[in-house]
């Protein structure tokens, strides 16, 4: 985020109560820069950030009812947490936190507290559980207290079993469903095909079981529709210009830019303005846009021609040669991106996207802009040759909410387009 969208947070306040800043790629740094609001906020989103410890201008607000913090790479909660005196839920599932670093006599004080979500956090034990509730349920009887209990063989086979983006096979139906959270194959379970886990059960929190479950629920369903679709062509000067360019591209010798997707080679180059002014890394990333801005100015000036808005609004510009299958999701997005692919290669090489559970669309983006949102699971569909891609994605700014997967082309190009449904979460 840019210095000045760090001080505004003011724009992210929901019905004046509601402070809204998950998935802003925000850590604890970040805050000393912001100007909290003076409203008295009942409601405060800060999940799927990068948070290590709690901002501490968060306890100020001695009206709030319910704080979500929930994945981040937290690892305990600070004694502070008790002068917000009418929190009633505390959503704090995903993220690092052990038993010591607990303020249990402070979250005991929170007598309005009536939710305390700490699921998924691998570090806290039956023992911890035990403690928690040996402490906090004598002063509060109405607390419920979730956690999520690994035995030590589940840790095991979790940990050889998990694999990334880069491991699976994309034509399999479970790797195209592994980019979702446990509790998501739970809600599909449960919405998609009405099967409900007891949730009492260690199994409801078992992902193995769940997934399981989840595929025994397809197979009987049969496969899913696949709808193919293509995206808004290129003039073939700009995609000669750019083809010319990125065989001469000289590839950074690392693969610590996205090391858990699959690809020969894959770069990214931040848009200028993006990042916090003069921090090293924006630095750096000046640097490296500096030696590939022909290719940066060649690719924006190729969106212009498209979609203009989306050329002025995009943050950042990934770069891939060969991306392989590598099903996943966007978590840092805030809305859609446009992919463009180029090369000499046959038989695939499409986006492929969740539009529901029950329907993925493939997306021809060979010389062609495909929209796509890459907060639901999306992967490339198998190919031969070489293939290079351009992904224009947004980091910060106002999150778009999510609706559809896929996006119309123009209406000179597709009149009787018609909008996938609307994704089940």
């Amino acid at each position: 985020m840019t210095n000045k969208e760090m001080l505004d947070v003011t724009k992210y306040i929901n019905d004046g109560e509601q402070l809204i800043l998950c998935n802003k790629n925000l850590s604890e740094k970040d805050f000393h820069l912001v100007q909290c609001p003076s409203v008295p906020l009942q409601f405060i989103d800060l999940s799927r950030n990068s948070f290590k410890s709690l901002p501490h201008q968060i306890f100020s607000y001695s009206t709030l009812t319910f704080l979500d913090v929930s994945r981040n790479s937290l690892q305990g909660l600070p004694p502070e947490i008790k002068l917000i005196s009418n929190l009633k839920k505390l959503v704090a599932l995903s993220n690092h936190l052990r038993l010591r670093q607990l303020p249990t006599n402070e979250l005991a004080s929170l007598h309005n507290l009536r939710l305390l979500d700490l699921r998924y956090n691998r570090k806290l034990k039956q023992s911890a559980l035990d403690s928690l509730n040996a402490v906090l349920l004598p002063k509060n009887s109405q607390l419920e207290i979730r956690c999520t209990i690994f035995s030590s063989q589940q840790e095991h086979d979790s940990a050889s079993k998990k694999l990334n983006a880069c491991d699976r096979d994309a034509t399999l139906l479970q790797s195209q469903l592994e980019p979702l959270s446990t509790p998501q194959l739970v809600k599909r379970l449960e919405r998609a095909f009405d099967v409900s886990l007891d949730k009492k059960t260690e199994k409801a929190y078992n992902r193995d079981h769940v997934m399981t479950k989840l595929l025994e629920c397809y197979k009987k369903h049969g496969p899913r529709e696949i709808r193919k679709e293509r995206g808004i062509p290129v003039p073939t000067h700009r995609l000669d210009a750019l083809l010319q360019e990125l065989n001469a591209v000289s590839w950074p010798h690392t693969t610590r830019e996205r090391p858990k997707i699959k690809a020969e080679h894959y770069m990214i180059l931040q848009k200028p303005g993006s990042g916090i002014e003069n921090s090293v890394r924006t630095k750096k990333e000046t640097v490296k846009l500096i030696k590939y801005e022909k290719l940066f100015d060649l690719a924006v000036a190729t969106l212009a021609e498209v979609d203009p808005v989306f050329a002025e609004r995009f943050t950042a510009l990934a770069v891939t040669h060969n991306f392989v299958g590598s099903p996943h999701i966007d978590t840092l997005n805030v809305g859609p991106f446009y992919g463009l692919s180029l090369g000499e290669f046959s038989g695939g090489g499409r986006i492929a996207v969740e539009c529901s559970p029950f329907l993925v669309a493939e997306v021809d983006t060979k010389g062609r802009f495909g929209k796509v949102d890459g907060r639901f699971p999306h992967w490339v569909t198998p190919y031969e040759g070489e293939r290079f891609s351009l992904i224009y994605y947004v980091t910060s700014g106002s999150v778009e909410p999510q609706t559809t997967a896929i996006f119309a082309p123009p209406e000179e190009v597709d009149e009787h387009w018609i909008p996938p449904p609307t994704f089940v979460r």
